[in-house]
């Protein structure tokens, strides 16, 4: 988790990240802007990073094993029910990406 906020991607799976939140110092950061904006709720140890094109990925310690879960949230337009099986193929492969660029497999 440290180097994870010492060092946040700059991208994921193409994609700028353009906001960092991290709810263990309460603090929203806006990497294009620099802009930084208190987040208001209770602190815990969860980062999440928002991409331009509103993937976002949330990291978090385990509360009960020595490891790291990642949550991951993309989006690809749906226009018609036809292109789901191709919109769900490529919503796959940005999961993958996101995994490579964060070097998880």
């Amino acid at each position: 988790m440290v180097d994870f906020r010492e060092n946040p991607p700059k991208e994921l799976a193409g994609s700028e990240v353009i906001i960092v939140r991290d709810y263990k110092s309460l603090e929203e950061i806006n990497m294009r802007s620099g802009v930084r904006t208190p987040i208001e709720q209770d602190s815990s140890n969860v980062l999440q990073w928002i991409t331009a094109d509103g993937g976002i990925v949330s990291v978090r310690p385990s509360g009960t094993e020595p490891k790291i879960k990642f949550y991951f949230g993309v989006k690809e337009p749906l226009a018609s029910v036809e292109q789901y099986d191709e919109v769900l193929a490529k919503l796959d492969a940005k999961i993958e990406q996101v995994k490579r660029d964060l070097k998880l497999v």
